[in-house]
C-alpha cells in the first residue's frame, strides 16, 4: 500500500509541475495569440512615445540593440531605422509567430538591419555579446523568473552598455498584480552591478530608468553639473 501511494504522490507531482510549467511557459511574456496581440500592439489609440523615447536613449548608428519582447516590432523598426545603417537591432520573443509578422513588417519598410531571435523562457538566447542597449518596454513584469532572465541578459552586454525598463509600478495601476515595483528592478539589477543612471520623465503612468554598470563611458562615472537632475 505505502509503494502505491508513493508512487501515486510521485506521479501527482510530475504531474502538477509539468503542468506548471506549461501553463507559465504559455503565460511567459503574457503571450496572446499571435492575431490577438498583433491587433492588440497595433491599436492607433496606443501612444508608446517611440519618437521620444529613441531620443531619450540617445541611439546612434552602428549601435546593437536588443528589443526584448519585440512583438509586433512597434519599437524594433524605429530602433533599426535610428541604428542604420551598420547597426543591428535584434527582435526576441518567444512566439514564432510574432517574429515572423516582425520579418515581414521589416521587408515592408525596406528595414534590412533586424535579425529575429527565439528566446526562451529564462533566456534571450542572443548570438552576442556586445550589446548597447538591451530594451524591456512593459515586459520585465511578463517574465516569471525576472531575475534568472536579467542574469542571462547581463551576460549578452558591452561592459558599459544599458539594460533599459520602462515598466509600471502597482500603486500606479489598478491591475496592480501584474506590474513591478521600480525599487525591486532595482535590487535585480544591482545584484548585477547595474545602477540605475538616468531616470527619464517620458510617461506619466510608468516609469523609465537606463541601467548601467559603473565602467568605461557609463553614465555613472560622468561628472554632472551642480544643481543638475537625471536624464530627464
Amino acid at each position: 500500500m505505502k509503494t502505491h501511494v508513493k508512487i501515486f504522490a510521485a506521479a501527482l507531482g510530475f504531474a502538477c509541475l509539468f503542468g506548471f510549467g506549461l501553463s507559465n511557459a504559455s503565460a511567459q511574456l503574457q503571450q496572446l495569440p499571435a492575431k490577438e496581440y498583433i491587433d492588440r500592439m497595433n491599436d492607433p489609440n496606443r501612444d508608446l512615445k517611440v519618437d521620444e523615447v529613441i531620443a531619450k536613449l540617445r541611439l546612434k548608428p552602428g549601435d546593437i540593440v536588443a528589443d526584448i519582447g519585440s512583438g509586433a516590432g512597434s519599437f524594433t523598426i524605429p530602433f533599426a531605422k535610428a541604428v542604420a545603417p551598420n547597426g543591428v537591432v535584434y527582435a526576441v520573443d518567444i512566439d514564432k509567430d510574432m517574429l515572423s509578422y516582425v520579418t515581414d513588417r521589416a521587408k515592408k519598410e525596406g528595414v534590412t538591419n533586424i535579425k529575429t531571435v527565439l528566446g526562451e523562457n529564462d533566456d534571450p538566447k542572443l548570438p552576442v555579446h556586445n550589446l548597447d542597449v538591451a530594451f524591456f518596454h512593459r515586459v520585465l513584469h511578463m517574465i516569471e523568473h525576472r531575475q534568472a532572465y536579467l542574469n542571462s541578459t547581463a551576460t549578452y552586454m558591452k561592459p558599459d552598455g544599458r539594460i533599459v525598463v520602462i515598466d509600471k509600478n502597482p500603486e500606479d495601476s489598478p491591475n496592480s498584480w501584474m506590474w513591478l515595483r521600480q525599487s525591486d528592478v532595482d535590487t535585480w539589477m544591482a545584484a548585477l552591478s547595474f545602477y540605475p543612471a538616468e531616470h527619464f520623465s517620458v510617461f506619466d503612468d510608468r516609469y523609465f530608468v537606463s541601467y548601467q554598470r559603473p565602467y568605461g563611458n557609463s553614465v555613472l562615472l560622468k561628472k554632472r553639473p551642480a544643481g543638475g537632475g537625471g536624464g530627464n
